[in-house]
């Protein structure tokens, strides 16, 4: 650490000394967020037709960046320069930086000397004189100029807002290389950044981090940001424009958090009763994942040409405001760029969460648009047959960034791992991955959710994440129920699947029982398995059971089907107990009476559904015992299913 601070701060004493003159020389709201996101990746594939799909290795760990840009938002031109303080993780005697064949760099300097370096498609390679030795902090500095690549998308772009001049930069995820030297794949962050912004006087910049001040000189004016969180390299931006600069701080809990907005002139009206709202969201993600990741900086907008948003870190870059885009693009804040997915297959660790968050804002403070908000995410989800929220081919932009399965169908999967877990195991677990010191400020990837699920929840969710991971489709369920007079409740249930993928979803499926005068009764039935059966204790005459009236499940076509009613055991003329209950583990005696010859099935199952044993006798009239003796059982609740031609019943036992 001392020889990082040792290289940063004679590196940043060099360039105020030397290099700063040299410088200053030279429509739905989701659907909007998915489209701008769609698009970067369009500025991918652009790059790839042209020859330059390779990426920079991860050779070094970059530890700090200070970068001065010279930019008119009336002109499509960029001058910088960029100081690079990087430590090797081996012995090399190059390195590769992603850098746009369309810039071009004027030179590289190394300790006082100047580098050569070679150029491949939009991957740099830097030659240093000698092999520098492995973890070790070093620096070097670039200096470049040009027009970066309109791809009609842009990762850098100039238009007008209102007749003036705007510029804005939009990474996400390879466009960074556009417009600056940098290394943009998902292994490393970069530690802190000073960024300076020159640009004509009658312009503001707007960037990450803090700002340190401005200063108008010779008709130009140059803001100064600072930011020391570490950072993906797409997360890094810039705008600049005429703006107006509204400011405020918030308070949240104990903390403050200070708003900065950098807004057109003629939106100031519409931008301030539109994110009147924004800091019930701030207080709300704060309460239920930890402190705002920035705290120590600030969390702002810029107002950008684009329809959608983009959550550039701790100043999200926005279209438009409304309610839902600005939950969404805050929620990033936590999940997207405090903690990052680590592969673009992944990206739904990113996309299901600010969905999701989105989702929970209607759920605090606009209650009558939560239920639509789940059923407009399940009806997209389910609109076709197959799909799995992990991303299969992620050279496939339609894929990366389906609004179906990356946005919708994830952030309904993390409903259901709530509906498992119930909310406090659910929260807890996931502030827990939130905040974990391997991944807080770094990238993740999806086994790394799952286990502090797991370790929350005491169990394992391989089932769950073979099933809505790496699965594809949904089920469909038909519900068969029957009673008697005020007696319980028969359920049977049936489902189907709509891809091959996964042969049975094992989930908790809800119910809601209605009486004839209005009353209500929620059940909660552990579906373990096709045809399971239930009897559920009811406190009135059920007229109608509703299936997931509060919609926890990724389902559809589900159908209710009552049924006359089930006989119990004894109207058939045949009674069963179990002594002892609880049972040894060895063996479990279970004491029958018949009336009639009946042949019956009599298995023990674990609560997980794995059948333990399974037994097939005759009963003679009368009484008589059967003994089941699983093999391996631990001690715990166990499902005793007695199947004969009649009927199907189920009885617990426990087992010591």
């Amino acid at each position: 650490m001392s020889a990082l601070r040792y290289f940063i701060g004679v590196l940043a004493g060099w360039l105020m000394m030397g290099s700063y003159p040299l410088f200053a020389q030279s429509a739905d709201a989701l659907d909007s967020i998915i489209a701008y996101e769609k698009s970067a990746w369009l500025r991918h594939q652009a790059a790839i037709e042209r020859g330059a799909s390779a990426s920079a290795n991860n050779r070094s760990d970059i530890q700090y960046c200070r970068a001065h840009w010279t930019v008119d938002p009336a002109v499509r031109y960029i001058e910088g320069v960029v100081a690079v303080v990087f430590e090797p993780t081996e012995n090399v005697n190059s390195l590769a930086f992603d850098f746009s064949a369309a810039l071009t760099m004027d030179s590289i300097r190394y300790r006082g000397q100047r580098l050569s370096f070679t150029q491949s498609g939009d991957v740099l390679t830097v030659h240093f004189p000698t092999v520098l030795p492995a973890l070790l902090p070093d620096s070097l500095v670039f200096y470049y100029r040009g027009v970066p690549p309109k791809t009609g998308f842009g990762s850098f772009e100039v238009s007008q807002h209102n007749g003036v001049p705007v510029l804005w930069t939009l990474s996400q995820p390879y466009g960074a290389r556009d417009w600056w030297p940098c290394k943009q794949s998902l292994n490393d962050k970069i530690d802190s950044m000073d960024i300076y912004v020159t640009t004509p006087d009658a312009y503001r910049a707007a960037s990450i981090g803090l700002l340190q001040g401005e200063i108008v000189q010779a008709g130009k004016r140059t803001a100064h940001w600072k930011h020391r969180y570490p950072i993906a390299a797409y997360l890094v931006a810039i705008a600049v424009t005429n703006y107006e600069v509204l400011s405020e701080p918030i308070a949240v809990g104990v903390d403050t958090v200070l708003m900065v907005n950098y807004i057109y002139p003629e939106s100031i009206t519409a931008a301030k009763s539109s994110l009147s709202y924004l800091a019930d969201h701030l207080r709300l993600f704060s309460e239920l994942f930890g402190p705002y990741p920035f705290l120590q900086e600030k969390y702002g907008h810029a107002q950008f040409g684009w329809g959608g948003g983009m959550e550039h870190q701790t100043m999200s870059f926005m279209g438009g405001f409304g309610y839902e885009l600005v939950a969404h693009e805050l929620a990033h804040q936590w999940f997207g760029n405090k903690v990052t997915c680590g592969s673009w297959a992944d990206i739904w660790l990113n996309e299901g969460f600010a969905t999701y968050l989105s989702g929970l804002c209607y759920e605090r403070f606009l209650p009558q648009y939560w239920h639509s908000f789940k059923q407009g995410r399940i009806n997209s989800a389910t609109s076709q047959p197959g799909g799995s929220i992990r991303v299969n081919d992620t050279t496939n932009v339609s894929r990366i960034f389906s609004g179906r399965l990356s946005y919708n169908k994830s952030a309904m999967v993390l409903h259901m791992l709530r509906w498992i877990c119930g909310d406090s195991l659910f929260f807890r677990a996931v502030r827990n991955y939130i905040n974990d010191p391997q991944v807080a400020y770094g990238y993740a990837h999806t086994p790394v959710l799952k286990a502090h699920l797991e370790a929350v929840l005491g169990r394992k969710l391989d089932y769950f994440f073979d099933d809505w991971y790496t699965g594809e489709g949904y089920p469909s369920y038909t519900v068969k129920w029957s009673q008697a007079g005020n007696g319980p409740v028969y359920v049977q249930l049936e489902q189907k699947q709509s891809h091959p993928s996964v042969s049975f979803f094992e989930l908790p499926v809800p119910l809601r029982f209605v009486g004839p005068n209005g009353e209500t009764q929620d059940v909660r039935l552990d579906h373990l398995f096709n045809g399971q059966t239930f009897v559920v204790p009811a406190n009135f005459a059920v007229n109608n059971v509703l299936f997931d009236p509060d919609l926890w499940l990724i389902s559809r076509d589900n159908v209710i089907v009552k049924t006359s009613s089930t006989p119990t055991m004894e109207e058939l003329g045949f009674s069963l107990r179990i002594e002892p209950n609880p049972a040894q583990r060895q063996q479990v005696h279970l004491i029958l009476k018949s009336e009639t010859t009946t042949p019956a099935v009599f298995s023990l199952w674990t609560l997980e559904g794995r059948l333990l044993t399974e037994q097939t006798a005759t009963l003679a009239p009368g009484q008589q015992t059967i003994t089941l003796t699983p093999a391996n059982a631990s001690a715990g609740h166990y499902l005793l299913k007695v199947s004969a031609p009649t009927g199907e019943w189920w009885q617990q036992v426990i087992l010591y």
